[in-house]
């Protein structure tokens, strides 16, 4: 059988999600204990990196463990949720994992690595939702798996990754017209951490943008036209909203909140939580980003990563303290970024002036199928959609009011990136010139090279 045969074939784009996803595993599951204390004999000599000083010190609360004295919430009330300023819900599966395994770095990171696998198996399905093909349903998700970004923050024990896998299985669902399951699991999403609820804004652009396709093309799907669509969306939000605040009462009766800084606990149930979140982000504000603090506008550039932790070896005649040498950096794959706006302004432009018609031709080929140029409208929506509503609200509250902004952010952003980057490379790839096709074979090239060599254990940066 030849490779064009074999790469045609249904099963291939699956076996390829298989091979990425395990590929993905191992790496992220790589020395998941380590960095740690020499000698390492014991839960508190494993380096916590980054937030998990936070999180992973709550969810011991939680369990009923005082954290090490010194660090942060080691005289909080024991089976309270110390961190109250973030839903319970990733601390609570952190905890639930710190009784069952100990305590120790494979409870507080295994979370991660499970959720980290269900986004990616989620970009897939999001992609394939959209009406995307499968195998740039597998490009989106193997960016995913090469992001650095990405890649560190599901091998870590913070909150990022538990409310984006449910984000992009969320709004995956709705695609395909299954609202009441896409309200619970976008409940879910925003129970890890209070970013989640942007994918009601991205379903609400999604519905606009149909909108205003219904309204100039009559070949649009009837549940395309204003009624439905409005109907559907706003169903969807007070179901998602409602179980929300339902899930931050039961969970708030599991891991009662703790406002560490005041030193009391939050009473009034749910919706006094809601407002003591809101209020400590709304007080989280500067003149000016210093230190890790950065300008959303730097993100899309990647130009300010963070150090989340770097261990080096030791000078000749000093004693070895950590080990092994590792460099957790906070920053996107450069290669991803570099397409990241470009692909975006691209199908912004032309959805906006030289929308393509739903039939006919797609991306300069006959398609064949009015279903491919419908798929096209989809992901070009999709991609911009994402982006637009997760970047421009951290940019509006930082011109508006000053909000202070951390690269990590870029998490539940880039999978528009991913979308938008994949599909302008499958636009690229369909139009067969062999020099375009070439500049893109070198672009998935330095992806695959930037994750190796931007690895935590490599130590290279």
């Amino acid at each position: 059988m030849s490779w064009r045969a074999l790469l045609r074939s249904p099963r291939a784009p699956l076996i390829a999600l298989a091979v990425v996803s395990a590929l993905s595993l191992g790496a992220r599951a790589y020395k998941l204990g380590e960095p740690c204390s020499v000698p390492c004999t014991s839960a508190g000599d494993h380096t916590l990196i980054f937030d998990e000083a936070y999180y992973v010190n709550a969810a011991r609360v939680i369990a009923g463990i005082h954290p090490p004295s010194g660090s942060h919430y080691d005289d909080s009330p024991l089976g309270s949720d110390p961190n109250a300023e973030h839903p319970q819900g990733a601390k609570l599966i952190i905890a639930g994992a710190i009784e069952l395994f100990g305590d120790g770095p494979f409870a507080w990171r295994i979370g991660s690595l499970i959720f980290g696998s269900l986004a990616i198996l989620g970009m897939y399905f999001l992609v394939r939702s959209a009406g995307g093909d499968p195998w740039p349903a597998v490009g989106a998700a193997a960016l995913l798996a090469c992001d650095n970004l990405l890649l560190v923050h599901s091998r870590i024990g913070t909150l990022d990754i538990y409310a984006l896998a449910p984000m992009i299985w969320g709004v995956g669902l709705y695609l395909r017209g299954r609202w009441i399951s896409a309200a619970i699991v976008l409940a879910i999403a925003d129970c890890m951490k209070e970013v989640a609820p942007y994918a009601l804004i991205v379903l609400a652009l999604v519905e606009l943008a149909r909108m205003l396709i219904a309204w100039r093309d009559p070949g649009a799907p009837e549940e395309w036209h204003w009624w439905p669509s409005s109907v559907r969306w706003l169903a969807c939000a007070l179901l998602s909203v409602g179980l929300f605040i339902g899930g931050l009462g039961l969970m708030g009766l599991i891991a009662r909140p703790y406002a560490d800084a005041e030193g009391k606990f939050i009473t009034g149930g749910p919706i006094d939580e809601l407002r003591h979140i809101i209020v400590y982000a709304a007080q989280l504000t500067a003149a000016k980003p210093t230190g890790i603090a950065s300008y959303p506008w730097q993100w899309l550039l990647d130009l300010k990563p963070i150090v989340y932790l770097r261990v080096s070896s030791p000078l000749p005649g000093q004693a070895a303290g950590i080990t092994p040498d590792v460099s957790f950096i906070g920053e996107m794959s450069p290669p991803i970024m570099l397409l990241a706006v470009p692909a975006v302004i691209f199908f912004l432009v032309r959805l906006v002036v030289r929308r393509p018609p739903l039939g006919g031709r797609v991306g300069g080929v006959d398609s064949g199928t009015a279903a491919a140029a419908l798929g096209d409208v989809q992901m070009s929506i999709l991609g911009t959609a994402w982006f637009l509503a997760t970047w421009v609200p951290y940019e509006l509250q930082q011109a508006l009011d000053h909000r202070i902004s951390y690269t990590y952010y870029m998490i539940v952003v880039m999978p528009g990136i991913y979308v938008a980057v994949i599909h302008l490379v499958t636009l690229g790839w369909r139009r067969g010139r062999r020099w375009l096709q070439g500049l893109i074979v070198a672009w998935a090239l330095l992806v695959l090279a930037a994750v190796i060599v931007m690895y935590p254990f490599l130590a290279l940066f």
